[in-house]
């Protein structure tokens, strides 16, 4: 789910299977309660996409190359999601541009080279530079080669003392670590077009190193739907069996900062935001950490300019990792 940084309204979409796959994109407006769909998308395959894309003019639901095998019908003998997955290598990410105000649909596709992705950060739309007329989309995704990171998460694989872990830690933590990417799909028109149409090439503008990538990637909420600079995150440097720090990456400089400590597995960051603050990196972080040595957590308070530690808050017991946090004022 996305929401409308200046109405507050919520975008979605599902997914029907079958013989032809479904793609229904919906708005929940924020003031009416009222849901509409926007847009229903046919000629796709059924990919798993765990979100997707929300700028100031479009939906982008990317089609990845993980796929369910059969329209979903895998699923009926699997029971489960995970098993009735494909990924083909070879074939192409499809990306779908979809209006979000004037009910025209699809109005652009582009490809890129195979990848998979749980989370994208922002994303914005500016006046194309190229083609005069349309509109530049630039965004930035967390991207694996594949699969693998679905099967890491097995209860199996996260165990440090279980041996199926070494796979995916030492010299093999690579095939399941994120790479932090930008895109940019130039050219985007206002007319409507086939899902299946020839497409345009999504434009890899860099591909940050592992070590440096944001996975739960999050920036400052102000900048929504409008061009940024810094994404904060959890990264994984390969050191344990789960996420082992946090990142600032800047993403004009492409350099990063880190949060490493030893036996200490960070959550999902939050940005709050100062509310004098002038710079885009003016707030802090909030983080639940599991400390690993006396197996409890504490919730970590972060610089977001400095990226230090400003404070801390103990717990007396461990608290389980979750996902989606908020940060609410008085």
């Amino acid at each position: 789910m996305r929401t409308d940084p200046v109405t507050g309204d919520y975008f979605n979409h599902n997914l029907e299977f079958g013989r032809q796959a479904v793609y229904r994109v919906f708005k929940v407006s924020a003031s009416s309660g009222k849901t509409s769909i926007i847009a229903t998308v046919k000629n796709v395959r059924a990919a798993y996409i765990h979100s997707f894309i929300l700028t100031k003019k479009y939906v982008i639901l990317c089609i990845f190359s993980a796929y369910y095998a059969k329209g979903g019908a895998k699923i009926l003998w699997t029971k489960n999601l995970l098993d009735a997955m494909d990924y083909d290598p070879n074939e192409k990410n499809r990306w779908l541009l979809i209006d979000r105000h004037n009910g025209k649909g699809v109005v652009g596709v582009f490809e890129s080279d195979p990848f998979f992705a749980f989370h994208s950060a922002n994303a914005w739309d500016e006046d194309s530079t190229a083609e005069k007329g349309k509109t530049d989309v630039t965004l930035d995704m967390s991207t694996y080669e594949n699969l693998d990171i679905l099967k890491r998460f097995w209860y199996e694989n996260m165990k440090s003392t279980s041996p199926t872990a070494l796979d995916y830690t030492g010299v093999h933590a690579g095939r399941a670590r994120c790479s932090l990417r930008r895109y940019r799909l130039v050219g985007v028109g206002d007319s409507s077009v086939s899902p299946s149409s020839p497409s345009k090439v999504a434009e890899l503008v860099f591909a940050a190193p592992k070590a440096d990538s944001a996975e739960l990637p999050t920036f400052n909420g102000r900048y929504a739907c409008k061009p940024s600079r810094y994404i904060y995150g959890v990264c994984d440097r390969g050191h344990s069996t789960f996420f082992d720090g946090l990142v600032k990456f800047d993403t004009r400089t492409q350099t990063a900062k880190h949060r490493i400590q030893q036996a200490q597995s960070p959550g999902e960051p939050i940005f709050v935001a100062d509310p004098e603050g002038e710079d885009e990196d003016d707030g802090v972080l909030l983080s639940v950490v599991l400390d690993g040595t006396s197996g409890k957590s504490y919730l970590l308070i972060m610089d977001a300019k400095t990226f230090e530690e400003v404070g801390r808050a103990e717990m007396k017991t461990a608290v389980g990792f979750g996902l989606r946090g908020h940060f609410v004022r008085k």
